[in-house]
């Protein structure tokens, strides 16, 4: 039975390959990453300047 379930990730797991849909998957997530710690740098820097403004 453990043979079995083992067989069948794999299989899963090659299908999403084969398909390609991993690369699209893989893709989404590091777009979403990379715009979400361009976010998060923007704003930091806009709260820096008005900490700056702020001790002036």
């Amino acid at each position: 039975m453990f043979q079995l379930l083992q067989a069948k990730v794999v299989e899963n797991s090659s299908i999403m390959v084969q398909q390609g849909k991993i690369y699209i998957v893989m893709s989404v997530v590091t777009i979403i990453l990379v715009g979400l710690f361009i976010y998060v740098a923007t704003v930091d820097k806009k709260i820096a300047a008005l900490e700056n403004n702020a001790k002036d």
